[in-house]
């Protein structure tokens, strides 16, 4: 299970929602892209605090080279 709880998924959820809107593509896109992303880092998180961050900044880049 990616989401430990309902308030970690509206979280991510915001964030997904957030990097939708500044990349100008569709959610469930940008949805699958994070998730992946999300995944890879919390495999290995000891702190889990700045996962959002992290996962929305990777998920821009691969997000952003897969568009050009």
């Amino acid at each position: 299970m990616l989401y430990d709880n309902q308030d970690e998924e509206a979280l991510h959820q915001r964030a997904i929602e957030d990097l939708a809107e500044q990349v100008k593509q569709p959610i469930a896109g940008v949805k699958a892209v994070y998730e992946v992303e999300l995944a890879r880092l919390k495999s290995d998180a000891k702190i889990t605090e700045y996962l959002p961050l992290f996962a929305s900044r990777r998920a821009h880049e691969t997000l952003l080279r897969n568009h050009a």
